[in-house]
């Protein structure tokens, strides 16, 4: 009966730090609306605004040009792009460098960790981006910002 108790206790210990280690900390993500995307072939044109990625809790290299027209937006992050290897990373435009406040639009989850990569989507009107984020959504953290 003890052995039984034991190995029940043991497999309650091992999913629950299984658990932890995958980012089940109860962290909300931020709440912003999810941009829709568009076909690349409709995506804006022109230089736009670029800047270099900034470390925010986690090691991060390259840059991201913004160029928005006629309500569409192409995100395009640099050839030299890379960050660290972390849990639910997603990219957000935002009037402020922090998920959960200003304006936020959740463009997507990240589609590479490294390497050149392009988002184009629908952005609202009237709103003027100048952050680029990476947000852990998972534990609703920063993991790096582009200011443009």
């Amino acid at each position: 009966m003890k052995r039984a108790h034991l190995h029940r206790w043991c497999l309650l210990a091992a999913a629950t730090c299984i658990g932890s280690a995958v980012g089940c900390n109860g962290a909300v993500p931020p709440t912003a609306p999810d941009a829709v995307a568009v076909t690349p072939v409709e995506g804006p044109t022109g230089s736009g605004r670029t800047s270099a990625f900034v470390r925010t809790g986690y090691a991060v290299a390259g840059t991201a040009t913004l160029v928005t027209e006629n309500g569409v937006a192409r995100l395009t992050f640099s050839s030299n792009f890379n960050i660290a290897q972390t849990p639910g990373p997603v990219v957000y435009l935002n009037t402020t460098n922090n998920a959960n406040t200003g304006q936020p639009l959740r463009v997507g989850a990240l589609q590479s960790r490294q390497g050149a990569q392009t988002y184009t989507f629908q952005v609202p009107p009237g709103v003027t981006y100048g952050w680029v984020l990476i947000w852990c959504d998972p534990f609703n953290v920063s993991m790096a910002h582009a200011p443009l």
